[in-house]
């Protein structure tokens, strides 16, 4: 689908709303997080969302975002809804998402999936990465393994081993999808779930320069810019911010600038959208 103006506008409100509990929870636990990807441009721009964006990404350091996995289960109030593996047995993503119930954002590639499809804003763990070249490479050709492994148990998204779940296959090798595939079928989900983060985690707490979603080369922050992040607004709310953002956006965008053609303002919009899904079926 494509968004109406007042969807977009609409969407923005319940994105701030989710962050602000987020923000809320960590504020009171003490947990620190940052936002991260487009949202940081956004904030770095636009002191909002950017205009066409459609999500909102926050970021928090293994040790944070595991603290914040064990507190907000009891914390969010009940309109909204923690989803990770731990709650969601079924979710197709090794990262966590806080969700706002009875609401819908069905993104395309999971629309069959039998999971909560709330609107959502994204939480993810950042890992050290190595200092190494040639052990980074290493480290994120294993992550990556394990997170298709962990993603392949529920969800085929290959054309080769196994019949494709969504319409267009990604691409993956004969060789890959057979050991994506052995690995399936051997293990169980927890299994690999434990192993994937254990593989994640791996440098961590070794005094690596650098953190990122390991699986995402250009996603990468210096650790002590996270470590003094800085507060900034964000639409309605303050929020934290990596100190000395542009370096890192400059890095994970290379052709960063404040205004993008139309053709290259892209967005997540999905398969389908509600507000209010109780009104929906009145």
């Amino acid at each position: 689908m494509k968004y109406r103006k007042e969807d977009l506008e609409r969407l923005h409100e319940v994105l701030y709303e989710i962050l602000g509990e987020i923000v809320r929870i960590c504020n009171k636990h003490n947990i620190p997080y940052f936002i991260q990807g487009g949202s940081a441009i956004g904030a770095f721009y636009n002191r909002a969302i950017v205009p066409w964006d459609d999500d909102i990404d926050v970021g928090m350091l293994r040790r944070d975002y595991d603290r914040f996995l064990e507190v907000a289960p009891s914390e969010l109030q009940s309109q909204y809804f923690l989803e990770w593996f731990g709650s969601e047995p079924n979710t197709p993503f090794y990262f966590a998402k806080v969700k706002k119930n009875d609401t819908l954002f069905v993104e395309e590639m999971f629309r069959d999936m039998d999971i909560h499809h709330g609107i959502f804003v994204d939480i993810f763990p950042y890992d050290e990465i190595p200092n190494g070249a040639l052990c980074e490479k290493i480290h994120r050709a294993r992550a990556k393994f394990w997170i298709n492994c962990f993603m392949g148990k529920q969800l085929w998204l290959w054309g080769h081993c196994g019949k494709c779940q969504i319409d267009t296959p990604l691409p993956k090798s004969w060789i890959s999808c057979i050991a994506i595939r052995l690995v399936t079928l051997l293990a169980s989900r927890g299994w690999i779930y434990r192993k994937m983060n254990r593989v994640l985690g791996a440098y961590n707490g070794r005094g690596c320069e650098r953190v990122n979603i390991v699986r995402m080369p250009r996603d990468q922050i210096r650790r002590q810019c996270i470590e003094r992040s800085v507060e900034c607004e964000f639409g309605p709310l303050r929020v934290m911010l990596p100190d000395d953002v542009e370096s890192y956006l400059r890095h994970h965008y290379p052709n960063l600038r404040p205004v993008l053609p139309e053709s290259e303002q892209i967005n997540h919009a999905p398969y389908r959208l509600s507000f209010d899904t109780k009104s929906d079926t009145k």
